[in-house]
């Protein structure tokens, strides 16, 4: 308990009093003869003026309005108004109130717009009164009530009446009911109690409290029961004034004080004894209420709000202090100020009472620094930054760990949703740097927290991570995290670390990173910029796992793809040979490779291949090297990247004359390539096809190619191996000669064979040949003609029609003039004539064109 009021007698009187009411400076106190005396309280109570009279019965009820100047009273079951604006002499007014008769309560609602309180034609006044079980509302217009609406009737006789935004709570003998103004519906509530007269507080425009026997409910004018808002006095109250924050009951002889938040029974901030039973408590501004009993008006005027605030520090009562703090009439600096200490405070206090998640909640509130949240934990920074030693039990510690990760997720989540600094490039800069000590403070500290509580956590933290590098480096370590460890090392770009890190790893049998395929996705990753460290890294990589290893350059990823090749086939070419057909291979394949580099390497790696195996012993795979050597033709044959000209000169003047053949082929040079065939190869049917697809590429000299042939199988000449093994000339093939002038006669030149023809093949053997070639003359020679009648018949009418331009002449007079720059022609004038007629300039006509 502390000291919330201080209590200041006023006055006694000889008199009952009925009634009170207070405004401004001013205090009125109707008696039970129906007198009403004007005090003012400032700076001591003295009387002003007093109205003896005004009724000869009871004041039952005061209401001061001091926007009007106006005190509405009720008296002899009637409503008046008395006007208070004359040199504060009290002056009853004549009003439209005479349908009040019968009155037994009345409340009113007063609005002044923010801004234009000092203006009193702008405040809006409107009055309730219960007469008997009819309810009337009346406004103030001018200087007078007027009626808003009909009469709403009740189901019984209201006794107390309190105005609430746009709902009045009406409190009957036994139940209590809500009246809406704008729908002009009354609807019930529930009932007052046992026994009980109905007692109704305001608490604000939407919240409003009713006595339910022994128990204040605190609603909303929605008639929702606000959550937790029954108190339960020590009896049932006879009056209650809410004073914010705190509500202030009459029971028996004595005040007692709570606050909303009080639902502990017979718990008081506060219990002020008082000379007798309280009749009237009347509040008219914060902090300061007037209170009379039958003979007696004193006065509660609250301690100042400082000092209640230390004392309620002193007992650890940080939200009453925080709501007292928040209504103080301090300045707004010094208001935030001492609401950030009080908030401090509470959230500490709350840690130390183990209610860990409430107290990161206070926290975030407060935008306190992370780093001052996170030294209340152990061993979550450094030890020299640790102010706490203490053991801690683990389901404890769990607890708080949880809380803490909750908070400082929170805390990350609003770091990365704040805009970036805009201003000067210095603050800019600053800025950058505080928050990137906070976002390190932060995750380094989320780590350790996943460490304790869920490492499963700890891998997503790691990717997009600003741990302080040497601190999780060796927490990492500590806990023998050693793929965390690996993502932290990958986010810091130290790829060197990561790897040597994964290959010692790879040995350990007892390690989750055994073996290469960490290493294999960590080198796929890095991207082409890290060429250099992917090259040193896979070495090992390939030399105990090749196959797998090769994935390195040719797994289908874009980072693999975008690879220098050039340079990986160098690696692998110093290191690596037996994996650069396959490198090659799938890089020209899968890829589409057409760098000349590459097809070239790999046509001169399937020849090294080759002629490995030709110098092996018997026990070599042939069926590899036949496969090699298919290969090594489909690729000369398919490819259009490599360079001819560099493949031939590698390929042994010994060997490898088939693919010499189709090499040379690529060069044009058919000639070599048929006589290799013929001569070489012996096979004419290879020279044949060769001589078909030529033909077919529709070339310059594809006419001749048949030709060639022919001169060769007719005189073949000196084979290029007749020095080497003792092969001789190979003999004329007249019968295959036969053969293709009969088969291929459509193709050939006929005047260029005649030539070649020896005399030993008879005309008869070769008369299929010479129809279709007469045929063939006849018919291009047909097409000759038929095509120079056109073009003689074209010449003609191109003629006619030069004979008819040139027959047209035009007449220039030094009258005439250009159609474009308006000038006459001169004697030495270039002109033009136009489709339509028009004689211009030569010069404007071009210059016509051009635009």
């Amino acid at each position: 308990m502390h000291d919330v009021y201080e209590v200041v007698k006023l006055l006694k009187y000889s008199v009952q009093i009925e009634s009170i009411t207070a405004y401004d400076n001013y205090l009125l106190v109707g008696n039970r003869l129906g007198h009403i005396f004007l005090y003012t309280t400032s700076p001591r109570v003295q009387l002003v003026d007093c109205n003896k009279t005004f009724s000869k019965r009871p004041i039952l009820q005061l209401t001061a309005i001091s926007e009007c100047q106006i005190v509405i009273c009720l008296s002899d079951e009637r409503v008046s108004v008395l006007d208070v604006s004359r040199d504060k002499v009290i002056h009853l007014k004549t009003t439209g109130l005479q349908k009040t008769k019968g009155a037994s309560s009345f409340t009113i609602n007063v609005k002044t717009p923010d801004g234009l309180q000092s203006n009193p034609s702008n405040t809006v006044v409107r009055l309730c009164v219960a007469v008997k079980r009819q309810l009337q509302v009346y406004y103030w217009k001018g200087k007078d009530f007027l009626e808003h609406s009909e009469n709403i009737d009740l189901p019984d006789i209201p006794r107390t009446l309190v105005w609430c935004d746009q709902t009045v709570v009406i409190g009957c003998k036994n139940e209590y009911y809500l009246f809406d103004v704008t729908m002009e519906q009354v609807k019930p509530l529930f009932l007052t109690g046992k026994n009980q007269e109905p007692i109704i507080t305001k608490i604000s425009d939407t919240m409003f409290g009713v006595v339910k026997d022994s128990h204040f409910i605190v609603m909303s004018t929605m008639d929702d029961v606000a959550e937790q808002q029954f108190i339960k006095w020590i009896d049932t109250p006879s009056i209650i004034l809410y004073d914010e924050p705190y509500l202030i009951a009459s029971i028996s002889d004595k005040l007692y004080v709570q606050t909303i938040e009080s639902v502990e029974s017979s718990v008081s901030r506060q219990v002020i004894s008082v000379t007798s039973k309280t009749s009237n408590m009347f509040s008219c501004q914060n902090g300061l209420i007037y209170v009379s009993s039958t003979l007696d008006v004193c006065c509660l005027k609250a301690v100042p709000f400082a000092k209640q605030i230390k004392r309620l520090l002193e007992d650890k009562d940080f939200q009453l202090a925080l709501k007292l703090a928040n209504i103080s009439d301090e300045s707004v600096d010094d208001k935030e100020k001492n609401v950030s200490q009080i908030r401090t405070l509470y959230a500490n206090d709350l840690f130390e009472k183990k209610k860990y998640q409430e107290s990161m909640r206070e926290f975030l509130k407060l935008n306190t620094d992370p780093y001052d949240v996170i030294r209340l934990f152990p061993n979550l920074l450094p030890q020299s930054d640790s102010d706490y030693g203490e053991e801690i039990l683990e389901k404890e510690m769990e607890t708080k760990i949880v809380a803490l990760i909750e908070y400082l997720t929170e805390v990350r989540f609003k770091l990365l949703k704040e805009p970036n600094v805009k201003n000067q490039s210095n603050i800019l800069e600053i800025n950058s740097n505080h928050q990137e000590q906070l976002f390190q403070i932060i995750d380094t500290t989320l780590l350790k927290c996943y460490l304790q509580t869920n490492d499963a956590l700890i891998a997503p933290l790691l990717r997009l991570n600003h741990c302080h590098l040497l601190e999780t480096e060796t927490t990492l370590k500590k806990y023998k995290k050693y793929s965390e460890l690996i993502i932290l090392y990958q986010t810091k770009g130290l790829h060197s670390k990561a790897l040597e890190l994964l290959q010692k790893q790879s040995d350990d049998s007892d390690s989750n990173l055994k073996g290469p395929e960490r290493t294999i996705q960590y080198l796929q990753n890095i991207g082409s910029n890290n060429i250099d460290i992917i090259l040193q890294f896979s070495d090992w990589v390939l030399n105990k796992y090749p196959e797998e290893g090769l994935t390195i350059f040719t797994e289908d990823v874009a980072e693999v793809e975008h690879l220098p090749r050039p340079k990986v086939l160098d690696f692998l070419i110093r290191n690596h040979k037996n994996l650069i057909i396959p490198y090659l291979e799938h890089v020209i394949h899968v890829w589409n490779d057409t760098n000349a580099i590459c097809h070239n390497a790999l046509i001169h790696q399937y020849r090294e291949k080759l002629q490995k195996y030709n110098t092996m012993s018997m026990q070599a795979d042939e069926q590899t090297a036949q496969n090699t050597k298919t290969k090594l033709l489909e690729f000369l044959e398919q490819s259009k990247c490599y360079t001819p000209e560099t493949v031939l000169v590698h390929f042994p003047l010994d060997g490898f004359f088939e693919e010499r053949a189709i090499v040379l082929g690529k060069l044009g040079r058919h000639e070599q390539v048929l006589s290799m065939y013929v001569t070489v190869l012996d096979d004419v049917n290879r020279a044949i096809e060769y001589c078909d697809k030529v033909y077919k590429s529709k070339n310059e000299d594809c006419d001749q190619i048949y030709v060639i042939l022919l001169r060769l199988l007719i005189d073949p000449p000196d084979s290029w191996l007749a020095g080497l093994g003792g092969v001789s000339k190979p003999a004329p093939n007249l019968e295959k000669v036969v053969e293709i002038l009969n088969k291929n006669a459509a193709q050939i030149a006929t005047p260029d064979v005649l030539k070649v023809l020896p005399d030993e093949i008879p005309i008869n053997r070769i008369s299929n040949f010479l129809v279709i070639a007469l045929d063939k003359a006849i018919s291009d020679r047909r097409l000759y003609q038929v095509n120079r009648g056109l073009l003689y018949a074209k010449l003609l009418k191109i003629q006619q029609q030069r004979i008819f331009y040139e027959s047209q002449n035009i007449t220039l007079t030094e009258f005439n003039i250009c159609r474009v720059c308006k000038k006459r022609f001169g004697n030495q004038s270039a002109f033009v004539r136009c489709p339509n007629g028009e004689i211009v300039h030569y010069s404007c006509h071009n210059h016509k064109a051009d635009q």
